[in-house]
């Protein structure tokens, strides 16, 4: 991997924290998010308040598209350390769909 390519995915990873880190919130904090921008795929950690075990994000691939109201990240194929998570992953949220700010943009092509 390049020096470019590490600047940029570890540029992308802080923008996703800013990005993700509100939505989980009120459910836990994001303690690690990894990138590989090469891949388009993303993994996380997440401690989730009153449970001691981690939840892990062991796999999610990531797309962007432009639309006409701005620049959007598109999660997909979740895959979940706990079973019960990833079956609400499977029945209710197959995308999750992120509004990139403006200042993010650059970092997503």
């Amino acid at each position: 991997m390049s020096f470019v390519t590490k600047v940029k995915d570890a540029a992308l990873e802080k923008a996703l924290l800013m990005l993700l880190g509100p939505i989980v919130k009120r459910y836990g904090r994001i303690k690690r998010l990894s990138l590989d921008t090469r891949a388009r795929a993303i993994a996380a950690e997440i401690s989730l308040h009153g449970d001691a075990v981690p939840l892990e994000l062991t796999s999610a691939s990531y797309r962007v598209e432009d639309r006409d109201d701005g620049c959007y990240v598109i999660l997909s194929d979740l895959r979940f350390s706990k079973e019960w998570v990833q079956h609400l992953a499977e029945d209710h949220f197959r995308e999750i769909t992120l509004k990139a700010p403006p200042a993010v943009r650059p970092f997503l092509r």
